[in-house]
């Protein structure tokens, strides 16, 4: 396990790190559409099984949001966009009321997977929308995945107190401060290389605020795989389980930065400064 884990990431690494400095906005944007239909494919095949007529919906409709902000770049088209997602799902539960034992329950997890992973995941492209755009994305990947990377390896090192033995009986309280002295490390890197314009003092409790919140995220994920009986969201990627497993902490962290950036740079806090968002 632990050598396929590093091989994956010796492997997608580099080429996520080269797609993002180098692959301009459509390519990212691509991998983004990518990362999210997987993530919904995983979640719909997870909490749904096999039920193919709601998959397929649920990818249709989970990409509405991602696509809003691509076609229209900013935040303009996401309202209407998760309208269509309600819209098309009540439809969708309308017509197919009588093969669910609980109708609402089975609506409300349909509901809760197109929007909790498209509307994540859109806030990676209005970030890359950012004229710093690539530094931020790069800040924000680094932090989450070196986070939980060192969560991971300081958990099976030293953890021996469980952190939520209900929810996940791997995650302990030591790879969780771990994880967050590994996130400062990165952030502190990150600045240094890509984003020294900044304040520091603004970058150190936005490195601990987004580490916590990435464990969060890992932590909703988890929820979703224990109510629905999997180990893992998938097996694409090995030694890491499914994509949804991989990119857990850093869909709820993004619209976190992408907010915070957005009210720091309306208000020209910490050296940020409005030109650095557009479309809001």
């Amino acid at each position: 396990m632990h050598r396929q884990r590093l091989l994956t990431a010796l492997v997608i690494g580099p080429l996520l790190l080269c797609a993002i400095l180098w692959g301009g906005s459509s390519l990212f944007n691509i991998i983004i559409c990518l990362m999210a239909g997987l993530c919904l494919y995983e979640y719909y095949h997870a909490v749904f099984r096999n039920n193919r007529l709601v998959l397929a919906a649920g990818l249709v409709l989970g990409m509405l949001p991602v696509l809003s902000v691509i076609i229209w770049p900013g935040t303009a088209a996401v309202a209407p966009a998760v309208y269509l997602v309600f819209l098309f799902s009540v439809a969708l539960f309308l017509f197919t009321y009588s093969r669910w034992e609980n109708c609402l329950e089975a609506w409300a997890l349909f509901v809760l997977g197109a929007l909790y992973i498209s509307i994540c995941a859109l806030h990676l492209v209005l970030i890359r929308g950012f004229s710093d755009g690539v530094a931020w994305v790069l800040f924000l990947m680094v932090v989450i995945f070196s986070g939980d990377s060192g969560a991971y390896y300081v958990g099976k090192g030293l953890g021996n107190r469980k952190l939520c033995p209900s929810i996940s009986a791997g995650k302990t309280v030591a790879g969780s401060v771990g994880g967050l002295v590994i996130n400062l490390l990165a952030g502190v890197i990150m600045w240094f290389m890509v984003l020294r314009y900044v304040d520091p003092r603004f970058i150190l409790p936005l490195v601990l605020l987004l580490g916590a919140v990435g464990q969060i995220g890992d932590l909703a994920e988890s929820v979703i795989k224990r109510a629905s009986g999997v180990k893992d969201s998938g097996l694409i990627l090995p030694g890491h389980g499914g994509v949804f497993d991989r990119v857990d902490a850093l869909l709820l962290a993004a619209p976190l930065l992408y907010w915070i950036l957005v009210v720091a740079g309306k208000y020209h806090l910490f050296g940020i400064t409005e030109r650095l968002y557009y479309g809001t």
